[in-house]
């Protein structure tokens, strides 16, 4: 029995650790709303449901995005003699473009056709180098250990809630007597907390006592819940890792080139890049990082869900039909687009083909993502 408690504090402590984390449970609000996709009974799911799901996956992502941003500018100090510089800069930018000779509109439009084919090769070429046939490159490899820490606190998250996650409501089975108790005591905690505080104590310390003997109680059936699942939660992140990894390394490396064509057709990334050179301006980024972040979570979706669904449902052990459901579910995607897509958006701007904005790097610099 002792080494039982020994081993669920372990695992207790490590889920106390990422369930603190700011990135646990983000935008449960957003995904309750939405109409989920799910698989079925044999782990399938349509075309159209996957692609409904990577439509959800882009709208969690925007929906992160957003709330970063806002948080991040709010933060910010400004400076009104900054801000005259700026706005003087742009004014110039402005007269010049204005005194600038007209072109034929024919020549308008070669130029164009031109800056558009340059952009598509550069881009290309530029993904070949992160995403090379049969090898993880070094940032992919080292946002891959982030993809599994965030997978884990997604599974905790689902783990200790009552419904099934992704499904149409349904109330989970208990599996457990730790899991049932500590369903039956964080319900009724705070009632019980304030039936301690009605009673009379000799002393200060012995009510303390009792609240704290209650808390830990409902922590450690928690941590002991969690440690029986455990082991699933390892087989899952060994089912994403190489899933993954396939995907980066087979399924990736053979698309850049029409995933560049893609997203510099859809961004109109031309437009911009004729007047700053051959390379994607700051003001250009938003619809950059829209049409890539798509396309990229339109090939990844589909791929990861069929391949760990079909591994889930053909593995010795027996998953859990909330297991299965979990596989399906959108943050899971959302979250390897950031870590992949971020990374990637550094890579470009150090090899001097994408211009970010500055709020952007100061963004990504003070959370450590670059």
């Amino acid at each position: 029995m002792g080494q039982r408690t020994t081993r669920s504090t372990s695992s207790g402590a490590e889920f106390e650790r990422l369930r603190t984390s700011p990135d646990t449970g983000k935008f449960s609000d957003t995904i309750g709303r939405m109409e989920k996709p799910v698989p079925s009974a044999e782990g399938k799911m349509s075309t159209s449901a996957k692609m409904s799901l990577a439509e959800i996956a882009m709208q969690l992502r925007d929906e992160q995005l957003q709330a970063r941003v806002i948080h991040y500018k709010g933060e910010l100090e400004t400076s009104p003699e900054l801000d005259a510089v700026t706005a003087q800069v742009i004014a110039e930018l402005k007269m010049l473009q204005r005194a600038a000779p007209a072109r034929e509109p024919s020549l308008v439009e070669a130029d164009r056709s031109q800056v558009e084919i340059d952009l598509i090769a550069t881009l290309k070429r530029m993904l070949a180098k992160l995403f090379v046939q049969d090898h993880v490159a070094s940032v992919v490899q080292r946002k891959l250990g982030e993809v599994s820490k965030r997978f884990a606190r997604l599974f905790f998250e689902s783990e200790l809630a009552e419904k099934i996650r992704g499904g149409g409501g349904e109330l989970k089975t208990m599996r457990y007597g730790e899991q049932a108790l500590y369903h039956v005591l964080s319900h009724n905690e705070a009632r019980l907390l304030a039936e301690l505080d009605a009673f009379d104590y000799a002393e200060a310390d012995v009510k303390e006592d009792a609240r704290d003997a209650l808390q830990n109680w409902v922590k450690e059936l928690r941590n002991q819940f969690l440690s029986r699942t455990t082991p699933e939660l390892n087989a899952l992140v060994r089912i994403l890792n190489e899933v993954l990894t396939i995907f980066f390394t087979q399924e990736l490396p053979t698309a850049v080139g029409e995933l560049a064509w893609e997203v510099v057709k859809e961004a109109k990334l031309a437009d911009e890049a004729m007047r700053g050179g051959y390379k994607v301006p700051a003001e250009s980024f938003g619809r950059f990082r829209k049409a890539f972040e798509r396309r990229f979570l339109q090939r990844l979706v589909p791929f990861a869900a069929d391949g760990m669904l079909k591994r889930v449902h053909a593995s010795e052990g027996k998953f859990r039909v909330e297991t299965l459901r979990f596989v399906a579910d959108p943050h899971i995607f959302s979250d390897v687009c950031e870590l992949i897509c971020e990374a990637m958006y550094d890579f470009l701007y150090n090899e001097g083909f994408l211009d970010l904005p500055g709020d952007w790097r100061a963004r990504l610099s003070s959370s450590g993502a670059v």
